[in-house]
């Protein structure tokens, strides 16, 4: 899981550090850099497993609008398998040609080095500790994902898996359509490929899928299941089964003939269950949007018992009223903007005067 994560010259994160736990709340004012923290998260995934090289990750657009620096410095704790690795990431910017450049990667387990790369020259040591030279290159893409997968290089890999094994996510039910040409392993952040995520688990994972449709006949009334359904040589409609209510017969609905609702509480449990011993990291941007009042609390109970078996790590963030005054007491971390722009972590806050935290925070009492 994530312990720590340091970000210093990206938007309003100025040499900011947060430090997380299995389950984590994340809270604070619109414009307190919850959102930015998970794109940060986002965009050092995506760098790291190659999906993105140094430019699309980290454009000069993204450098602190005051600072005057143009280095950007990145730093990941993640503990994996009783071994804390801290990897490190150092862009340099030049403003005026909008062009970027790793300085430097470096990824250390316990007291070893496992690789250490500047500019165009590093080194990388293999889990028996020799090591050799190697040249990144100009080609902005992460030393870790070209060297991943070699027999000798096994807890490099095995950051590199962890990394990859990040869902961070803030989905847009609308964005969530039927038809799906390929499965795929990879939720994209609004979640617009969900029925090809979905495809693919039911392919890969079909205990886990079980589980879920279970959870959803509980959570759902009129649930039945899924029904996909081909549509061409490599085209899937998702198809989801009701129940109609005056013969309790069921019916098949294209998923995007849902309610945005629907679709969304479908997806929360889909998080939850479909990725059952996958080992994933959750990071969730106000999952309670469209959700009704009444279906909130039963996620939010299983989300607590998932944490830890189902899924390795959870991180919210939320305004809503219900998830606050559930978990911001125990797991909350508030952030707050300063007077001079940047984001600093303040104490978990706490109720006062017998009311509920959410009460506390909306009367501004808690700062």
């Amino acid at each position: 899981m994530l312990t720590r994560i340091y970000v210093d010259n990206f938007q309003c994160l100025v040499n900011f550090e947060l430090k997380l736990d299995r389950l984590n709340l994340l809270l604070g004012e619109n414009g307190s850099g919850k959102t930015t923290v998970f794109e940060v998260i986002r965009r050092l995934q995506g760098f790291v497993v190659g999906r993105h090289d140094v430019a699309t990750a980290f454009s000069t657009n993204h450098l602190t609008r005051w600072s005057q620096s143009s280095v950007q410095k990145f730093q990941l704790d993640l503990q994996v398998d009783d071994r804390l690795y801290a990897y490190s990431l150092e862009v340099k910017h030049d403003r005026d040609s909008g062009t970027q450049e790793v300085t430097e990667e470096k990824l250390v387990v316990g007291n070893d080095t496992l690789l250490e790369t500047h500019i165009n020259r590093g080194h990388v040591y293999a889990d028996e500790g020799h090591g050799w030279e190697v040249r990144p290159g100009n080609v902005g893409l992460s030393s870790i994902f070209f060297l991943k997968g070699r027999p000798e290089l096994k807890r490099l890999t095995r950051f590199h898996e962890c990394i990859a094994g990040m869902m961070v996510l803030r989905p847009l039910p609308a964005m969530m359509g039927s038809e799906s040409n390929a499965k795929e392993s990879w939720l994209a952040p609004d979640a617009c490929n969900f029925a090809s995520w979905l495809r693919y688990l039911k392919k890969d994972h079909p205990e886990n899928i079980k589980e879920l449709e279970q959870q959803l006949c509980e959570v759902i009334p009129a649930f039945d299941g899924f029904s996909p359904q081909k549509a061409g040589e490599k085209t899937e409609v998702l198809k989801v089964l009701l129940r109609n209510a005056e013969d309790d017969k069921s019916l098949p609905y294209n998923f995007n003939e849902l309610s945005d609702g629907q679709r969304q509480l479908i997806l929360l449990y889909s998080v939850l269950y479909g990725v059952k011993g996958e080992g994933y990291c959750l990071f969730l941007d106000e999952p309670d949007n469209y959700v009704a009042l009444r279906e909130i609390q039963p996620w939010l109970m299983a989300l607590h018992d998932a944490c830890g078996n189902e899924i390795s790590q959870a991180v919210l963030i939320s305004h809503h009223p219900e998830v606050m005054d559930y978990l911001a007491t125990s797991t909350g971390r508030w952030l707050e903007r300063q007077d001079d722009g940047r984001v600093q972590v303040q104490d978990t806050p706490q109720p006062v005067d017998g009311l509920k935290i959410s009460e506390t925070v909306a009367r501004g009492w808690n700062q």
